[in-house]
């Protein structure tokens, strides 16, 4: 038996975090993950001798002093990770049937280039960035003290973004640029807040950047300063149960058997995963926790990686959504890795297209690995039409191919432990967001909860979280002054 003062189940992205700011504060932190490798859907692997990140294409708030470049100094991981600053004329490109759209980073500056492809709505694109600034700005340090569910700007919680757009722009072509990065949160129309598309966009306005080395370089280094700070992280531990009474959290039991004592809990994990392991205790009322699993989850993605022949596909330091038509494949995001050799031409290309599970289902009970010819088939006729529909804007894109890899929802599912291989976690819903805004603290003492499902997703949106979780412990006021002294 071990005895730890806090113990962290799952090592995504918010459980790490969560353990680097514990242990710097001289608590005695153990992460048990269950897989060989930390990160969730940071997780990077190698293929044909290349490094792939599995699902984090680039993320935002990384130019000096924004929310994220702030939050990583505090973590003191900044020197250790190699970050690539997308094209600041445009990081993101909309490709919308015959339309394109170019957005470059700064609030002024896209601002300025809204007004000069929608003329029209010149009066109007200013209102849109300021509720933008507002909701992005939730997620900065200075806000935290109040937590993200903020009273002041309950609108932005509770009208969808697509009613928000829709309601202020008339242009149809407006519309369909703005709502064109969707995929980043999995919006769906009328459901998802605007709380969630506007600090995704701000966010990204703030200094969009791409990890040469892969995403594993983050948790790698978040691990490195854990065990500096006499922290515990265990691989290939799956906890099986969360020990607890009606006094609170005793502990936790592992799939070998372990256990590991401790007074307090962090779970990391999906919350349907982490009930599903709890004790059963009257502190936790079984209506809450029927509320919180019965919640909708995230649409999955079904993920083509591409490893390019030498120089035959030119690097391009921008990202790409293209949607057109009405066929199986008819949105995806292209992204591509900075090149290790740091040469002109692209080494990895990634390819995500939305996915429902039902697509999927047939093999659901099947483990990476063993699921059979039929599906290593269906999945090579998604890739096919994956590059057919990508080939009309990169026409030189599938003769450069040298080796595709592929994961789908089952292939998420069986990494992190989400429901039906969710891409974002819990949906975020604006008819109910009291529902879908869920707590890090629960009243349950000792037990705590943090990661993409609680609050929002996104490497910034779970740094937030693992932060206010983290606060919950130390106290807001501490966490919030202990980053300024670093930043």
């Amino acid at each position: 038996m071990s005895k730890y003062d806090v113990i962290i189940v799952g090592g995504g992205l918010g459980g790490l975090e969560t353990a680097l700011v514990l242990s710097k504060e001289g608590m005695n932190v153990c992460v048990l993950e269950k897989c060989r490798q930390a990160g969730g859907m940071l997780q990077s692997f190698m293929r044909d001798g290349k490094i792939m990140d599995s699902a984090i294409h680039y993320v935002g708030s990384m130019d000096k002093d924004e929310a994220l470049d702030r939050y990583f100094r505090y973590f003191g991981i900044t020197g250790e990770i190699d970050a690539v600053r997308l094209d600041q004329d445009c990081y993101d490109n909309i490709l919308i049937e015959d339309s394109r759209y170019s957005f470059p980073m700064g609030l002024d500056n896209f601002e300025e280039y809204l007004k000069s492809k929608f003329p029209s709505e010149r009066r109007v694109i200013p209102l849109f960035c300021k509720y933008v600034r507002e909701a992005g700005m939730l997620s900065d340090l200075e806000n935290l003290k109040n937590g993200l569910f903020n009273m002041d700007y309950m609108d932005y919680y509770t009208v969808s973004a697509s009613d928000i757009i829709r309601n202020n722009i008339k242009d149809p072509g407006l519309f369909d640029a703005l709502w064109g990065t969707s995929l980043l949160y999995a919006g769906i129309e009328k459901v998802t807040p605007f709380y969630i598309h506007a600090i995704t966009l701000y966010s990204n306005l703030k200094g969009a950047y791409r990890f040469r080395g892969g995403t594993k370089s983050i948790t790698d280094a978040l691990i490195r300063r854990i065990e500096e700070n006499g922290g515990t992280v265990m691989m290939g531990m799956e906890v099986t149960r969360i020990l607890a009474g009606n006094e609170g959290i005793k502990g936790v039991e592992t799939a070998d058997g372990s256990y590991f004592e401790s007074g307090s809990v962090i779970s990391d994990i999906h919350p349907v995963e982490t009930f599903r392991i709890l004790d059963k205790t009257a502190k936790l009322k079984p209506s809450f926790i029927s509320r919180i699993t019965s919640e909708d989850n995230t649409y999955g993605l079904f993920c083509l990686y591409l490893t390019m022949k030498p120089g035959s596909f030119r690097y391009i330091n921008q990202n790409f959504f293209i949607r057109r038509g009405n066929n199986r494949v008819n949105y995806v995001l292209l992204s591509m890795q900075p090149p290790a050799n740091m040469g002109e031409y692209a080494e990895v290309v990634t390819i995500v297209t939305p996915v429902p599970y039902s697509a999927f289902e047939r093999w659901d009970g099947t483990c990476v690995g063993k699921r059979g010819n039929d599906y290593l088939d269906y999945k090579e006729s998604i890739s096919e039409e994956i590059l057919n529909f990508v080939s009309y804007d990169f026409p030189d894109i599938k003769r450069a191919v040298d080796k595709k890899f592929t994961a789908t929802p089952l292939t998420f599912r069986d990494y992190t432990k989400t429901p039906q291989g969710s891409a974002y976690g819990i949906q975020k819903n604006c008819n109910k967001p009291y529902s879908t805004f869920i707590a890090g603290r629960t009243k349950l003492p000792g037990l705590y909860l943090t990661g993409q499902n609680i609050n929002v997703h996104g490497v910034l949106g779970v740094t937030i979280t693992s932060l206010l979780t983290c606060a919950d412990l130390l106290g807001s006021d501490y966490v919030i002054n202990k980053i300024k002294e670093k930043a």
